[in-house]
């Protein structure tokens, strides 16, 4: 079996604001991001990145001022989960019912857009700044 080389702590750094980047774009979309992810998936998958409570450590390959913007996320999400019953594993609807989808997304949309003001990174090479020329989402 070849060698693999494993990815530089940079590389991994850009791998993940990429996923962060993919998740605050689904929280953006309000109501469409929970019909999209699910109701679960829709805190779960957020909080694969960051935790529960208190402030997030690691901000990787962000700015500072990217950073404040996730970071604010991060705390009305951890504010919803508190508020939200997923253990009993809520609907859909449920999840729109409690209102909070539509006040994470101007948040959401808020950080999406500043991280998106500089872009995606490469997934297989090192970069100082994204180099995604291609729009997204």
């Amino acid at each position: 079996m070849p060698d693999v080389e494993k990815p530089s702590e940079r590389l991994i750094a850009q791998r993940v604001r990429n996923r962060i980047l993919e998740e605050i774009l689904g929280l953006s979309e309000g109501e469409a991001g929970v019909h999209e992810a699910g109701p679960t998936e829709w805190f779960e998958s957020f909080f694969d990145w960051f935790p529960y409570e208190g402030e997030p450590e690691w901000f990787p390959a962000m700015t500072a001022e990217e950073a404040d913007t996730v970071s604010a996320v991060c705390k009305i999400m951890q504010q919803a989960i508190a508020e939200t019953d997923i253990s009993r594993e809520p609907t859909v609807d449920e999840i729109i019912q409690t209102g909070w989808p539509e006040r994470v997304a101007p948040t959401a949309k808020l950080a999406l857009d500043v991280l998106m003001a500089r872009g995606r990174f490469s997934e297989e090479q090192e970069e100082d700044e994204p180099s995604n020329p291609i729009p997204w989402p």
